[in-house]
């Protein structure tokens, strides 16, 4: 017999599911909107309309929605780190890369990071298998941009994994700030003000960029393109994210994001006809196998030995 329980978790796994798919497809989508316009204010577009509908539903749903005075210097190094570092350095490289490698750079290299940061200085476990997840990862990763550092390689690209690897850093960084930002408000809160304010901050040094385009000679596809981003890629897939922590808790739930990568490689291909080689596949899969031993949850403690289990 299904139990209110177990459809609760079923549910929030296919949410979690739907959310690696929608973000994997944000590399793609977010490819197709620099084409039109610069990386700056492809990103005040994209995250300031996305801030407005957060806030609003964060109006809508929460009692408080406005975090306590000890929160918001934690807000503004989130807001620093994980909107505005983020994203000048993600739109630049998408823009120069090809998005393939926007989804192999950022979902992989980002939580590698976090999990180095954890076991440096906030004492998380120190474990053989999240270990050797971290050695696939660099091992993948060398397999997969082998050839981009190459002699005669575009330098173009190179450029951009540069860039997009600053992203990575970014939203690792932000990511370790999130968890004592979390101790003082709700995902909500957290979410909603620091998309506003990054956007703000954003809209701040972009005005050239914004004040130079030519508004009325944009196409109708990238406005079709951008609204996806807002509606489906920023808000529904955090909120089905958030879902996701709050019923499964956030070692399950991070160990979904090894699925963004694929999602986003197989998009990559199918709508911007991007190719990889048999060396750059089979690199991915590599780090995405360390990936996913990097997120895999720890055993529980064993009541014989009363120590950690090994992965």
């Amino acid at each position: 017999m299904t139990t209110p329980r177990h459809t609760a978790e079923t549910r929030a796994r296919a949410g979690l599911v739907l959310t690696m798919l929608l973000w994997g497809s944000a590399y793609v989508t977010s490819k197709m909107i620099v084409r039109e316009v610069p990386p700056d204010a492809a990103a005040v577009l994209r995250f300031g309309f996305g801030a407005l509908v957060m806030v609003g539903i964060l109006f809508f749903r929460e009692g408080k929605p406005v975090p306590p005075r000890a929160a918001w210097p934690a807000l503004l190094l989130q807001s620093a780190l994980g909107v505005v570092g983020y994203n000048a350095f993600f739109f630049r490289g998408v823009k120069l890369a090809p998005a393939s490698d926007a989804a192999m750079i950022i979902p992989t290299l980002s939580p590698v990071i976090a999990a180095l940061a954890g076991m440096a200085f906030l004492r998380e476990p120190v474990r053989p298998g999240r270990l050797g997840g971290l050695v696939l990862c660099v091992l993948g990763a060398a397999l997969f941009f082998g050839e981009t550092v190459q002699p005669g390689s575009d330098p173009a690209r190179l450029r951009g994994d540069i860039f997009l690897v600053a992203a990575g850093v970014c939203w690792a960084l932000s990511s370790l700030v999130s968890r004592r930002l979390l101790d003082r408000t709700t995902p909500f809160q957290a979410a909603g003000w620091s998309l506003l304010m990054g956007s703000t901050m954003l809209l701040s040094v972009s005005v050239p960029e914004m004040a130079a385009i030519r508004w009325a000679a944009l196409s109708p596809m990238f406005w079709q393109v951008l609204a996806y981003l807002v509606v489906f890629p920023t808000v529904l897939a955090y909120i089905f994210w958030m879902g996701g922590i709050g019923t499964l808790g956030a070692g399950t739930a991070t160990a979904f994001m090894f699925l963004s990568p694929f999602f986003g490689l197989l998009m990559s291909v199918g709508f911007l006809g991007e190719r990889m080689t048999l060396v750059q596949m089979a690199g991915g899969a590599v780090i995405v196998l360390g990936l996913w031993l990097v997120n895999r949850p720890a055993p529980p403690l064993s009541p014989a030995s009363g120590c950690e289990g090994v992965a």
